[in-house]
Parts: C-alpha cells; sequence; structure tokens
C-alpha cells in the first residue's frame, strides 16, 4: 500500500477545501462591507443627501430590519435550490444593489435597495457557514466559522476604512461601485471553483424540526441574546466614525486609520474567540458583553489620550468581532437540527438588534449628543451579559420546560 499517494491526496484535498472556505470569507466580506459600508460614510452621506445623522442612520437600521424580517422565509425558500448557484445569485444581486446605488444616489434608492439586500443576507451567511463547516469536517467547526469571519474581520480592517478613504478622495458613489465590482469578481469565483453538492450543506431532511425550534424555550432565549447584544454593539458603532470625531477631532484619512486599528484588535478577537467558542460559547458570551460594556462607557473618556483610544479601541474591536463568532457557535450548538435554518434566524436576530441598536443610538445621539451614542451601547452590552449569566445560572430549569 502506498501510503505517501494517500497522503499526498489528502494534503490536496485539505489545501483545496482551505482555499474554498477562505473564498467563502472573501464573499462575505464583500456581503458584509455592503451592510457595514455606510458607518464610515454616515456622516458624509447625511451631508449630500440632505438628511440628519438619526436620518441617514436609517441605511443601517434598513438593512438590518430587511434581514430580521425577511431574511428567514427566504431562506427557507432558497433551501430547495442548490447552494453554490445561490451563492452566485446572491453575490450577482448584491453587485447590482451597490451599482444601483451608485449610479442613482438618492435617499430612496438607498433604503430601498438596502432592505432588498437586507433580505438575502441570513441565507446568504448560513449557507456560506454551513458550507465552510462541511469542508472543514467535524470537530472543526470554530476553526471554520472564525475563517469564514475573517470576511467580516476584514470588513472592519479592510473594507469600511477603504470606502472612507475612497469617499474622501472620489465621493462615497465610488465606494459604492467599488464593492459592485467586487461583488461580481465573487460570483464568478464561487461559479467557477465549487462543484455543487446538490445543497447538502443547505437542505433540512424535513422543514418540520427547523420551524419546531420556534417553540424551544432555551433556542429562543439564544436568539433573544444575539439580538439584545447586537443591539448594543451597533448602538455604538453605528455612529463610531462620529464619535471619534468628536472625541479626537480626527477626520479624512486619520479617521480611516482609527477604523483600520479598530479592525485590526477585532482580528484578534476573532481568532481567539475561534480557538475556544467551542468549549462554552454561552459564558463565553457573558464576559465578550462585559468587554463591549466597559469599552463604550469609558471611550468618550478615556479617548482623550493617545494611549486611552489605543487601549479602549483595541478592547472594543476584539470583543465587536467575538461576538460575530460566539453568536453564530451559540446557536448552531442549539438548533443542530436544523443548522441552516437556527442560523437565518440567528442572523435575522442579529439584524433585528442592528436595527433597533442604530436607531436607538441615533435617538440618543438627537437628544444628547454624539456621544451618548457609546453611553447607550453599554448600558444594553450590561442587559446582554446579565441575560447571559441568568441562562447560564437557571439553564437546567429552562431545560425542563421544553
Amino acid at each position: 500500500m502506498n501510503t505517501n499517494v494517500g497522503d499526498s491526496t489528502a494534503a490536496q484535498d485539505s489545501t483545496a477545501n482551505t482555499l474554498a472556505i477562505s473564498l467563502l470569507a472573501f464573499t462575505m466580506f464583500v456581503i458584509v462591507t455592503s451592510e457595514f459600508t455606510v458607518v464610515g460614510l454616515l456622516p458624509v452621506m447625511a451631508t449630500d443627501l440632505n438628511v440628519g445623522l438619526s436620518g441617514a442612520g436609517w441605511f443601517i437600521s434598513c438593512f438590518a430590519l430587511g434581514a430580521s424580517l425577511l431574511g428567514p422565509p427566504v431562506t427557507m425558500l432558497v433551501a430547495r435550490y442548490q447552494s453554490v448557484k445561490f451563492l452566485v445569485a446572491g453575490s450577482v444581486f448584491f453587485a447590482a444593489g451597490n451599482l444601483l446605488i451608485a449610479i442613482t444616489p438618492s435617499f430612496y434608492t438607498v433604503i430601498v435597495t438596502r432592505v432588498l439586500q437586507g433580505a438575502l443576507l441570513p441565507a446568504m451567511i448560513s449557507i456560506a457557514a454551513l458550507e465552510a463547516t462541511r469542508l472543514a469536517g467535524v470537530g472543526r467547526e470554530g476553526w471554520a466559522i472564525s475563517r469564514v469571519n475573517l470576511g467580516v474581520a476584514a470588513t472592519t480592517i479592510v473594507g469600511v476604512p477603504l470606502s472612507t478613504f475612497v469617499a474622501d478622495k472620489l465621493g462615497w458613489s465610488m465606494s459604492f461601485a467599488g464593492l459592485a465590482l467586487l461583488g461580481l469578481i465573487c460570483a464568478v469565483a464561487i461559479a467557477l471553483w465549487f462543484v455543487d453538492e446538490g445543497g447538502a450543506g443547505t437542505k433540512q431532511s424535513s422543514r418540520l424540526p427547523a420551524v419546531s425550534l420556534l417553540w424551544q424555550p432555551r433556542f429562543l432565549l439564544q436568539l433573544l441574546l444575539s439580538s439584545v447584544l447586537f443591539a448594543s454593539m451597533f448602538s455604538g458603532y453605528s455612529y463610531i466614525a462620529a464619535l471619534l470625531a468628536a472625541a479626537t477631532n480626527i477626520n479624512g484619512p486619520m479617521l480611516g486609520w482609527a477604523l483600520m486599528g479598530f479592525g485590526i484588535a477585532g482580528v484578534l478577537g476573532n481568532w481567539l474567540c475561534g480557538q475556544v467558542a467551542e468549549r462554552d460559547p454561552l459564558a463565553l458570551t457573558a464576559w465578550v458583553s462585559l468587554a463591549l460594556a466597559i469599552a463604550m462607557a469609558a471611550f468618550s473618556s478615556a479617548a482623550s489620550s493617545l494611549i486611552g483610544l489605543i487601549l479602549v479601541l483595541g478592547l472594543w474591536g476584539c470583543a465587536h468581532l467575538a461576538a460575530f463568532v460566539v453568536s453564530q457557535i451559540r446557536v448552531m450548538q442549539a438548533g443542530r437540527g436544523a443548522p441552516a435554518f437556527a442560523l437565518a434566524l440567528n442572523i435575522s436576530a442579529c439584524n433585528l438588534g442592528i436595527g433597533i441598536g442604530a436607531t436607538i443610538g441615533g435617538m440618543s445621539v438627537d437628544s444628547y449628543g454624539v456621544e451618548a451614542a457609546s453611553y447607550t451601547g453599554s448600558v444594553l452590552a450590561t442587559v446582554a451579559f446579565l441575560i447571559a449569566v441568568l441562562m447560564i445560572r437557571y439553564g437546567s430549569a429552562i431545560r425542563r420546560l421544553e
């Protein structure tokens, strides 16, 4: 028996799977950057479209509400189709939407387009995540999710800051035009690289196990925790460009560098979380929530000095990206019987939180000034921490209700 040939074939398969997962991560980078690019563009978009800062905040809220309200039924609908074909079609759809915003920039064009893009987000992310875990194999789910989530990390390191740089030099419409081009590149790359497995990663053997998740108190609490956690994150993060400008008086290219620092810290949080999330994701969620609460509460006062800014922005970025990974792992474990639907519901719950958080953050900005956004986020992060602690404390009692 030639073991060298077997080892060589296994190594080639492993390399091919790693590259395929990396392509999925790049696709997530483009999709998630499409969602969050307005974070860095919010002040300039508000000015150019003649709406207030809180009004421009609806560009974030409407995308999130589209994902939370329309995402689950869209995911159930597309479960019958092959996963690769859907990822290709979804990438083209995102590209077309971003191009439409670039060539016909108006308040209502942005709103409608982002609602429709949001409706596809849960299915896109859940299918990509499940495809990655299938390629990685049993016992490597946390690694696979964190690898795909590098696309989200790249959004904060490269996507949002680069959009800010481009907007400063060429105008914010060109940022969306660039995303449209990247979306088409993703569609072509996925179509050429992947051989579809018949949608095995996304289809449910029956819809009954999927829908039954909605009657499980423990699973519903997981969704509630995700929603509150993401509301806390985006109460502050939605207005981070304005927060940095108010606290440090930086803008233009320096603002992009500061956002990049936030993202670099997020890569560390993403990596750390990917190493340990599978052991006890609920406990890790509690620690992530606590870190967010501390970072956002301390931001305005600590950011007045360079060292303080580095520390607080680093802690905030680290916890922010860790929350994406731990939330997906936590809900995947809770909904193992129907992972695609469970992930789609979680992404919808997260986006509901994003929409609520951006709206509440905008209200606090209007009422008390931009610094209030981080304090609002800190309060909501504390609520998420308490929910996680109570779920840990009374977990056995909750299971008895099922």
